[in-house]
């Protein structure tokens, strides 16, 4: 099993990251992102540059960052889009008053972490991220203990129904649960909560 002892992001913070980390977070956050931006009125063909400008800011900033509670890195993170965005509408783009107010407001929900619709991106964030996560290690595992954890940690069924359908002892499917959730929490670590 390839075990990681750093999270993602503190690997990136090192001096010398991994080109793979990079490509890693990028891979991981630039759909979440990119989708989230398709949402903001008034834009539209500069949705792929403001991605990019996210990502310049996220670079130049994540060592600096610092976790200061469950959550932290998706707010940050939040915050880094939505400052681009107002940056881009300030700097860019001539726009309509109708459509600068409606930009502002979805900007301004998306901004307090208490709204709807912030709530909506954690959520988003948080289930992107696992997706991801789980793709992630899957390949750190044989086929029998990963499917002895799907089924047992993501699916409905008992150790006992499981190891039955496996051929595993319900000791080693409880196993196979518990170094997937291992591992899976080495890699989610300041990711997701």
């Amino acid at each position: 099993m390839n075990t990681t002892s750093a999270s993602l992001l503190e690997r990136l913070r090192h001096p010398a990251p991994a080109d793979s980390d990079w490509c890693r977070l990028h891979d991981l956050y630039r759909p979440l992102i990119r989708a989230w931006l398709t949402r903001i009125p008034g834009l539209t063909h500069e949705i792929d540059d403001l991605t990019q400008d996210v990502f310049v800011v996220v670079v130049r900033e994540l060592p600096e960052f610092r976790r200061q509670r469950n959550g932290s890195f998706r707010a940050w993170l939040r915050q880094v889009a939505v400052n681009r965005v107002r940056v881009w509408r300030r700097t860019r783009r001539p726009v309509t008053s109708d459509d600068f107010h409606s930009a502002d407001g979805y900007l301004s929900q998306l901004e307090d972490p208490a709204s709807p619709l912030a709530q909506q991106w954690d959520r988003e964030h948080d289930q992107r991220v696992f997706d991801q996560l789980l793709a992630t290690v899957c390949p750190d595992f044989t086929p029998p203990t990963w499917e002895a954890f799907r089924l047992f940690a993501l699916g409905e069924w008992t150790a006992a129904e499981v190891a039955q359908q496996t051929g595993l002892s319900v000791n080693a499917v409880i196993v196979a649960k518990s170094r997937v959730l291992k591992r899976l929490r080495e890699e989610a670590a300041g990711l997701i909560d």
